[in-house]
C-alpha cells in the first residue's frame, strides 16, 4: 500500500462512496467519512476493520478542525447533487460547486498530495447537475500546479440496492411492477454502462498507482463499450423474463441536448492494468441475485 494510507472521502453515505468504503476498509486503509447530518451509515456496522474509520458530519465539524485532527493524504470527492428530486438551483451548485471548492481550499492549506475528483461524462450544457460538475472541474484544473488531481470521468454505473432515480434500478422496478406497458423514448442514443464492482476496482488501481500521477490527469471510468439503449432494455427484460410487457418506444420525447454516443477510453486505465471483469449482462444478473437476497 505504500506511505499513503490516510484517505479523506466525501459522500460516504452514498451509493458509490458506500461501496468504496467497504473495499477500502478491506484493504486497511484508514479513512475520515465526510457525510452529511441525517446520513445513514449502519452499513458501517457489519464491515471489518471500523476501528480505522472516522465519521465527522459536515455542520457538525468544520475544515480546519477536521484537518488538524488527521492526516491526510489522499482526498477521494464522490458527494454529489444530481438534482433529479426536485432540488432548488442553489442547493445543486451548493453540492456541486461550493461545497467541493471549500473542501479543495483546506486541501491546500493543509498540503494533501492528492485530490481524486469524482467527475461525470456528461456534457456541461445538459443540466445544472453537469453544468456545476464541471464548473468545479476547471478549479481543479486552474489550481493542479499546487495539488495533484486525478478526475475520474464516470460513464453511468449500476448495481444492486442502487438510488431509484437511476436508470437501470428504475427500468428492473418497472419490468417487475404490474404494468402492461412501458413508455420510453425512441432509446436511440449509446451508452457505457459499467457494474459498481468495476468501478471500485478502477479506483482502486488508481489508488495503487497514485504517486505515478502529477499535475492534472484526466481517466474516463467506464466498460470502454457503448450499447444502444434499446438494446439495453430489450436485454434486462430478457434476463428478467418479463417478455410479455408491452415496450413502448417513442412514447416519451428525447430531452433536449440529448447525447448520442457517450463511451469511455480506457486506454489509460488499462495500461494501470485494469480492465472490465462484468459483461453487461454479467453486472445485470448479479444485481439481481444479490437484490433478492
Amino acid at each position: 500500500m505504500g506511505p499513503l494510507e490516510n484517505i479523506l472521502i466525501t459522500g460516504a453515505s452514498g451509493y458509490l462512496g458506500k461501496n468504496l468504503v467497504k473495499f477500502l476498509l478491506s484493504a486497511n486503509y484508514k479513512l475520515i467519512l465526510l457525510v452529511r447530518e441525517n446520513s445513514n451509515l449502519t452499513y458501517l456496522d457489519s464491515l471489518p476493520n471500523t476501528n480505522k474509520c472516522k465519521v465527522y458530519k459536515i455542520g457538525s465539524a468544520d475544515f480546519e478542525t477536521i484537518f488538524k485532527e488527521n492526516q491526510i493524504d489522499i482526498i477521494i470527492h464522490t458527494a454529489a447533487n444530481y438534482g433529479r428530486k426536485g432540488e432548488s438551483l442553489s442547493s445543486v451548485i451548493e453540492a456541486n460547486l461550493y461545497f467541493p471548492i471549500k473542501l479543495l481550499d483546506a486541501a491546500l492549506n493543509h498540503k494533501v498530495k492528492y485530490f481524486i475528483n469524482t467527475d461525470t461524462s456528461l456534457p456541461k450544457e445538459l443540466n445544472t447537475y453537469s453544468r456545476s460538475k464541471k464548473q468545479f472541474l476547471e478549479w481543479l484544473e486552474t489550481l493542479s500546479l499546487e495539488i495533484n488531481i486525478i478526475n475520474i470521468q464516470l460513464e453511468y454505473f449500476y448495481g444492486p440496492n442502487d438510488d431509484k432515480t437511476k436508470f437501470i434500478t428504475f427500468l428492473l422496478d418497472e419490468l417487475k411492477s404490474k404494468k402492461n406497458k412501458i413508455d420510453f423514448t425512441d432509446a436511440t442514443s449509446l451508452r457505457d454502462f459499467i457494474y459498481i464492482d468495476d468501478v471500485v476496482s478502477a479506483y482502486a488501481a488508481i489508488i495503487n498507482k497514485i504517486q505515478e500521477f502529477k499535475g492534472f490527469v484526466n481517466i474516463p471510468v467506464g466498460s470502454g463499450k457503448a450499447i444502444m439503449l434499446k438494446d439495453i432494455i430489450k436485454e434486462v427484460q430478457s434476463i428478467t423474463n418479463n417478455l410479455d410487457k408491452q415496450l413502448n418506444f417513442g412514447a416519451i420525447p428525447m430531452r433536449p441536448n440529448e447525447i448520442m454516443k457517450s463511451c469511455a477510453d480506457i486506454t489509460l486505465l488499462m495500461k494501470l492494468g485494469w480492465q472490465p471483469m462484468f459483461s453487461f449482462e454479467q453486472g445485470i444478473i448479479k444485481t439481481i441475485e444479490l437484490e433478492t437476497k
